[in-house]
């Protein structure tokens, strides 16, 4: 197994405002041949550590009866630490600064997957995988060594490889429309499934909506950019294809700054348009994902928006019924001409970082802990659904019965960490024991999005880029904010962009056209 790890130091490497850490001059890594491991006489690992985001069930939704059961289905002995979910990469930062602090196992989302890969702070577990019993199950489905393949980064030596498991599919946005609105601005439901829409019979639609229901607004969204990859998904019909951050351009064989092209300079002007025209709410600029689906469920209708692009798949059941309107239905419309198929992220990874590794746990936790979340069984059970008896309780006839949650009782639990239409490997039986019981509107939506979405390309990252990509992106969402609110104009906000950030993005390139010059 190749080593391609970089020792730590507590003060080797330097936190940014956006990234988190980055390494800044120790440059120490270990770079060994490659090790043949005997992968069926690999041992259970003894204690070991795990740090995780709200999508692992939280303490407040019965986390600690969900470590409990995964402790008794594996006979593993690990600690779960669950940060803040909106701070947790404050959190990832902080646990990196020194080997001491470091988790054993951690959940990165794929531009921190490319850092931190790139810094040789995570193990290298593509000879993992390609020995796994998930792997050679027979179980996975179509689509799932794609999958894989595109979650593959760079590490310390400038090679792709898998420094991070994922047992789901990364899913994506899709444009959410509610039916009784868009009627009565003259639409069917026919009319927004049966084609793909252009952009300017999408913004038709939006200005009639206004018009018909004297609304503040027709879409508010969380933000007017995502802070993770790809940025551009709350509002893609506004960015359309401009790439955010740095791009492999495969005619020019090069890397470039999508945030300098001229798609980007047009989807700014679009979003100023929308913020102008009322169409776009003015404050997405500070808002939350909650702020945002705050206002899609207002009573108010006047403060309500009817137009919200969100995750695909079971947040179709949950926007559906958090509604004022309990008549009204949704409808979640295909990607517009323009911008062809909607984006699908990169799933967040499962990583074991350098700490499991130098301690001699890697194997172990790969074996016994990461490659059984897709067993195909009780502990796949348990990652999709939840702690049995607490999530739900299982019908004699084998159904479920799902149960109310622990912090809001008329809402149903759906799933726990992994979501039924996205996991990548089905179960032994050939039946996934709950997926039956998922509102009819979750699974269509899901299909719709998948026959209708793209991956997007993994992060690129070296270590000249991990350094300055912090303050680049901040004044990248500095120019969109600007722009959008009609502070700057277009040609404004790209000359601050320069003035600014210039240098840096000059220095980022020169450094990912050196080293990865012709290849991507």
């Amino acid at each position: 197994m190749r080593k391609t790890i970089k020792k730590l130091t507590a003060v080797g490497l330097t936190l940014t405002s956006v990234m988190g850490l980055v390494a800044c001059g120790n440059n120490n890594a270990s770079n060994g041949t490659k090790e043949t491991v005997d992968w069926a006489s690999v041992e259970k690992p003894e204690h070991f550590t795990v740090m995780v985001d709200g999508t692992v069930p939280t303490l407040e939704e019965w986390g600690e009866k969900f470590d409990e059961q995964l402790k008794s289905l594996t006979g593993l002995d690990f600690e779960i630490t669950r940060p803040d979910h909106n701070s947790y990469y404050d959190a990832v930062a902080n646990s990196m600064l020194d080997a001491s602090a470091m988790p054993d196992v951690i959940i990165l989302s794929s531009d921190y997957l490319a850092l931190y890969a790139s810094q040789g702070l995570l193990w290298d577990m593509t000879d993992a995988w390609n020995n796994s019993a998930t792997k050679s199950s027979g179980r996975l489905i179509s689509d799932a060594e794609k999958i894989m393949k595109a979650n593959y980064v760079r590490g310390v030596d400038g090679e792709k490889a898998l420094y991070g498991f994922v047992p789901a599919r990364g899913n994506g946005c899709v444009t959410y429309v509610k039916e009784a609105w868009a009627t009565q601005a003259g639409y069917s439901k026919a009319d927004l499934t049966s084609k793909q829409l252009s952009y300017d019979e999408f913004y038709t639609m939006l200005k009639k909506m206004k018009e018909a229901r004297g609304i503040d607004y027709v879409i508010s969204a969380p933000g007017f950019y995502s802070k993770e990859a790809p940025y551009t998904n709350y509002l893609p019909e506004f960015y359309q294809n401009a790439n955010f951050t740095f791009y492999y351009d495969e005619a020019a064989k090069e890397y470039k700054d999508g945030f300098a092209q001229q798609d980007m300079k047009d989807a700014l002007a679009r979003l100023k348009t929308a913020v102008d025209d009322g169409i776009l709410d003015k404050a997405s600029q500070n808002q939350t994902t909650s702020d945002a689906r705050n206002k899609w469920n207002a009573k108010d209708a006047s403060t309500a928006s009817s137009v919200f692009t969100y995750w695909a798949g079971t947040w179709a059941y949950t926007l559906q019924n958090s509604m004022a309107d309990k008549t009204d239905k949704i409808i979640a419309i295909k990607p517009i001409k323009e911008l062809g198929t909607y984006k699908e992220r990169l799933a967040t990874a499962w990583c074991i970082t350098y700490k499991a590794y130098e301690n001699g746990k890697a194997e172990g936790i790969f074996k016994y802990f990461i490659d059984t979340m897709l067993d195909g069984g009780d502990i796949q059970t348990l990652w999709e659904y939840g702690p049995k008896g607490y999530y739900y309780e299982e019908q004699a006839d084998g159904s479920f019965k799902f149960l109310g949650k622990k912090t809001n009782p008329k809402t149903l639990y759906a799933k726990a960490h992994l979501d039924c239409n996205l996991v990548l490997a089905n179960f032994v039986s050939g039946k996934d024991p709950g997926k039956a019981e998922q509102p009819e509107n979750v699974t269509s939506c899901s299909d719709m999005f998948f026959e209708h979405s793209t991956l997007v390309d993994s992060p690129a990252m070296t270590e000249e880029v991990g350094k300055l990509v912090g303050d680049i992106n901040t004044e990248r969402y500095t120019v969109i904010d600007n722009v959008a609110r009609g502070e700057w104009t277009v040609d404004q906000g790209m000359q601050e962009y320069t003035k600014t950030v210039g240098s840096k993005v000059d220095a980022a390139l020169k450094s990912l056209n050196t080293q990865f010059a012709g290849k991507n």
